[in-house]
């Protein structure tokens, strides 16, 4: 018979040790939260572009010139993230991660009597993903198009 001593250091040894299963865990989660640094702060930047384009079609309510419009956008997003890449010269220099011109935009604003008018806005950017550690490069695209309405909200009598 065994003692009560050698019985719960038989148990403290099964519960210490590690398993398949808890290497398959621990992987896992190591993939998932390297994957996580990776992508996350992009997707970040991704809902800053969205919440620019709302910004500046809420702007468009109020202002009919789209091509200040359009260009005060493309310039924002070029402020919103940069990134470091070595010049022709050997100097690092600043790149921003959004680059997209006032041509690339589609901005059509819809003056209709009979709906809201609208206004539509796309297009879209690709985002360089690096993979640290690994060196992996990859490219993602994320296209943008959304619509608006921009009439003129009626707020009711003036006091």
């Amino acid at each position: 018979m065994t003692s009560p001593l050698q019985q719960r250091s038989r148990f403290l040894g099964e519960r210490g040790a590690v398993t398949w299963v808890t290497a398959v865990l621990l992987v896992g989660i190591a993939v998932a939260a390297y994957l996580t640094w990776v992508w996350v702060p992009i997707y970040f930047v991704n809902y800053e572009v969205k919440q620019v384009v709302r910004d500046y079609a809420n702007q468009a309510v109020k202002n009919p010139a789209d091509a200040f419009l359009v260009e005060s956008m493309t310039h924002k997003f070029r402020t919103l993230e940069t990134e470091p890449v070595v010049g022709e010269d050997g100097r690092i220099h600043k790149v921003p991660v959004i680059d997209i011109k006032p041509q690339d935009v589609i901005w059509e604003r819809t003056l209709s009597t009979v709906d809201p008018p609208t206004l539509r806005v796309a297009f879209e950017y690709s985002r360089r993903v690096t993979y640290p550690w690994i060196e992996r490069v990859d490219e993602k695209t994320f296209q943008i198009d959304m619509t608006f309405d921009i009439s003129r909200p009626d707020w009711g009598p003036a006091r």
